[in-house]
């Protein structure tokens, strides 16, 4: 049993999903952190509604952190979760998308940080020559699946006709979806179309769409939960020597002690331990100076 579908990006912009034939749909969402595909909201709905099988992919790149990325994606993918399989797009080509060995575990930490994030494990996808020419183990091991592209040599290709693949993976044993045809033609769309065939039915997409295990929510933020740091752009001159700390806490290591008469400036200060701290931006990081209980302001003139 197999499932048959395409996948579209902003290039697909008017076109109703819902009218396509086709078992699933996989919507370009997000790329980076910058991009967001404008038409993928309306094609999802239209998904939806069609009753067909939902997936959601990002596009990564190498120059903007991964986490950020991974993060830009789940603020738009979040009502989705357990409604779609979740795809990273690996392309390995030029510019700024990654093109080496060293963008694998790029994508592995991706992949990671979604599956922690929301319980369902991504797919990553990729073209065949990238799936043999770089070492996938990493990223095989942690057991995400493949959806592997190999075009039909840009023939076009009317109607679903899934075919074998030409050569063989190296890295994974078998894939989850094949993208075999750039140039698809179906009736409702003028343009081309990606065709692609899901290895399995109904249920067994639902298995990648599913949570497979527990995910521990981030700590809410209390806003009792403890002190929190104010910017205090100043400049003091002190009235008698004061210890230059490590750290906001009397018990954090001096740096020095500061004589009487020093200028010092300040860039945020806090309330913590019944004493008021100031922090001393330094060429090496900060220093930290307690200006006497909470409620006053000892061994300062303000200037």
């Amino acid at each position: 049993m197999s499932l048959n579908g395409i996948d579209v990006a902003s290039y697909q912009a008017g076109m109703n999903v819902d009218e396509i034939a086709g078992d699933f749909v996989i919507v370009k969402v997000t790329e980076g952190t910058g991009y967001t595909n404008p038409t993928w909201s309306g094609h999802v709905k239209q998904v939806l509604s069609a009753g067909k099988k939902l997936g959601l992919y990002h596009f990564i790149r190498n120059d903007v952190d991964v986490k950020k990325q991974a993060d830009y994606f789940l603020s738009k993918a979040k009502p989705y979760i357990g409604k779609a399989i979740l795809v990273l797009d690996f392309e390995n080509t030029s510019g700024s998308t990654i093109q080496n060995q060293a963008g694998v575990a790029l994508a592995k930490q991706w992949l990671d940080y979604v599956y922690g994030k929301t319980g369902v494990r991504p797919l990553l996808y990729t073209g065949i020559s990238c799936e043999n020419s770089l070492d996938w183990s990493a990223v095989v091991k942690a057991n995400y699946g493949l959806w592997l592209a190999q075009y039909n040599l840009d023939k076009v290709v009317n109607g679903y006709a899934p075919r074998d693949l030409y050569g063989s993976l190296k890295h994974w044993k078998s894939m989850v979806i094949f993208q075999y045809a750039s140039v698809g033609r179906l009736p409702g769309w003028a343009g081309s179309l990606d065709f692609n065939v899901f290895y399995g039915d109904k249920a067994t997409w639902d298995k990648y769409v599913k949570t497979t295990k527990t995910v521990t929510p981030a700590p809410s933020k209390s806003k009792t939960a403890g002190p929190k740091w104010v910017k205090e752009k100043k400049t003091y001159t002190l009235k008698t020597a004061v210890k230059l700390r490590t750290a906001p806490s009397t018990s954090a290591s001096v740096i020095a002690v500061l004589p009487a008469g020093s200028t010092v400036r300040t860039d945020q200060a806090i309330i913590q331990g019944g004493y008021r701290w100031v922090r001393q931006p330094r060429p090496a990081g900060y220093g930290y100076l307690a200006t006497g209980s909470a409620s006053d302001t000892l061994g300062y003139v303000e200037r």
